[in-house]
């Protein structure tokens, strides 16, 4: 039963980011029931080792599913996003374009590094950081000073996560970008391109 009792923590654990598909699946609600009712007492935790293995091949199936899926939603978004800067830039608006550019850069060196801090290769992070400020410092005025404050504390945060990619500092690089997003998107896009 101890064996049974560490299956279930470990397995809450694992799932635990899939919390709607845990709490709408059927073999979660089984799992959940089976546990809660101590029936584990009764078959030494057999019926609950053996839902527990469904769930978690359920849960591996919808997270490659839904990773082929933000894949392609991230490479459409890029794509959609580099044709309105190059539109912007058409136009005239190099100031929104840039702030527009330096955001979708920022956002896929974040979400890659926050995918496997392990792998970053130093050296190109440094490199795509320096491009991103002088994107930003491109963005002269008021607003972009802004967001160019904001963007210094995401480098700050991402470099830590360089340094040592602990949990903590990989939620922190996540606040730091979330609040540059913050910023960019609580800018009206005529500001980058204001006085």
């Amino acid at each position: 039963m101890t064996d049974y009792k560490t299956l279930w923590k470990n397995l809450k654990k694992k799932v635990l980011h899939s919390k709607t598909l845990m709490q709408n699946g059927t073999i979660y609600k089984e799992l959940t029931s089976y546990n809660d009712s101590k029936a584990y007492m009764n078959d030494g935790g057999a019926k609950g080792k053996e839902l527990a293995a469904k769930y978690v091949a359920s849960v591996e199936k919808f997270d490659a599913a839904y990773t082929k899926f933000s894949d392609v939603l991230t490479k459409t978004n890029n794509e959609q996003t580099q044709k309105q800067v190059e539109k912007l830039k058409k136009e005239g608006k190099k100031g929104y374009a840039a702030a527009m550019e330096s955001t979708l850069r920022l956002t896929n060196l974040v979400e890659n590094l926050e995918k496997a801090p392990q792998k970053a290769d130093k050296a190109a992070v440094e490199k795509e950081l320096s491009e991103i400020d002088a994107l930003l410092k491109s963005v002269n005025n008021d607003r972009g000073q802004v967001l160019a404050d904001r963007y210094n504390s995401v480098v700050g945060s991402v470099r830590q996560v360089l340094a040592d990619s602990n949990e903590n500092n990989l939620d922190e690089m996540i606040q730091s970008f979330n609040a540059y997003i913050d910023t960019y998107n609580s800018t009206n896009p005529e500001q980058f391109d204001g006085k």
